[in-house]
């Protein structure tokens, strides 16, 4: 766990420092740091992929080693750059893989497990998951699948002759879609279910593995090749470096004297043209899948589920609308600052329920998250 957490903040540091000129050194030393030897792994460790490998093998010792990898290519930025530094920051993140052995050594030598039963975690474990969780949602480039490599040895008898490969969207799918995931508790959000706003990275995790498989599904199947409607999900860590959309510092908010236009009071760059991407199960699949007879003890998890979503790709126009200063349940370093606007579809181009007026709030949560 200590190892995970000096990650996850060596991590933190880098991407807050990088620049924003498109060719950081800091990324590409995270890209090329995370491939090398295997580290992939250490952004496995979540329940999801535990679930996903428990649900497929019986626990044993003979699977403890699965591999990891991405299921798409990623082109290294920094392919000129030496590939491994010598900092001993790699021997860190090498780390992962014994982090990994010591979780399936805790399951148990040869012990069979219900294929939906998943034991109360312990606090260590709990910590680990949701430390991997936010550095797999930090690296951006969703892992769709595992790969569990075979053995023709006959010391491995419960090791399939050949390589399985599972994929995750369906273990996705479900933690996304389970209502029981939704509550006041959560604010109807992507957060633990005790108020406290904080980031449930695990369920994040979920919902950008789902967008991401159903953008590549669409594309694949209806977007012609070289269209920037729908870039390719396939950059590692873009769009989590501070002022990467090229915003004015927030430091300098307070500075600005009253009379500049709202739009630049604006530390979240919220006025602007957005693409909003929405997936969703058809209504009497979300109805059957959380209601029907067969229905999971409390803390059981529901089957993996392979169902089909629809896709909307809708554009949105927002205008600030007004600034205050942040509440007492708020992060303090950043106002409130409230919006309107409209969306309209982009794809399907008929799509009148994707025609709306739009209000809300962009605000820090007391951890700092924007919300």
């Amino acid at each position: 766990l200590q190892d995970l957490i000096l990650i996850t903040d060596r991590v933190q540091r880098l991407l807050k420092t990088a620049s924003v000129d498109g060719c950081s050194l800091n990324i590409a030393f995270l890209h090329r740091l995370i491939r090398a030897q295997n580290n992939i792994g250490i952004l496995c460790n979540s329940s999801l992929f535990e679930w996903a490998t428990d649900i497929t093998l019986t626990s044993s010792e003979s699977h403890s080693q699965y591999d990891s990898y991405l299921d798409q290519s990623v082109d290294d930025a920094s392919s000129t750059q030496d590939s491994t530094p010598g900092d001993g920051f790699s021997r860190i993140f090498a780390s992962g893989e014994s982090i990994r052995k010591s979780k399936d050594s805790e399951r148990g030598r040869g012990a069979v497990r219900k294929a939906i039963h998943v034991p109360h975690p312990t606090r260590l474990q709990d910590q680990i998951r949701r430390l991997s969780a936010r550095l797999h949602c930090l690296y951006g480039v969703p892992i769709q699948r595992l790969r569990i490599p075979g053995s023709n040895s006959s010391l491995h008898q419960r090791r399939p002759c050949s390589d399985i490969n599972i994929d995750l969207h369906p273990f996705a799918r479900s933690k996304v879609y389970d209502l029981r995931q939704h509550s006041e508790g959560t604010l109807w959000g992507p957060f633990v279910e005790d108020g406290s706003q904080k980031v449930d990275w695990e369920k994040t995790e979920a919902i950008m593995m789902i967008l991401d498989y159903n953008i590549r599904v669409f594309t694949n199947k209806y977007v012609t090749h070289g269209s920037d409607l729908i870039p390719p999900w396939d950059r590692p860590f873009v769009g989590v470096t501070p002022y990467s959309l090229n915003l004015m510092p927030s430091e300098a908010v307070t500075e600005r004297p009253p009379r500049l236009p709202i739009d630049l009071q604006d530390p979240y760059g919220v006025s602007g043209t957005w693409m909003r991407v929405v997936c969703f199960l058809d209504y009497r699949e979300l109805f059957t899948f959380n209601f029907s007879e067969d229905q999971p003890a409390p803390g059981q998890l529901r089957p993996p589920i392979d169902t089909e979503e629809a896709i909307r790709f809708i554009i949105v126009k927002l205008q600030v609308t007004e600034i205050e200063k942040a509440g007492e349940k708020d992060g303090q370093a950043l106002p409130v600052v409230h919006f309107k606007g409209s969306s309209y579809p982009a794809l399907p181009p008929m799509d009148v329920n994707a025609t709306s007026k739009i209000r809300g709030t962009v605000r820090l949560t007391p951890g700092g998250e924007v919300r």
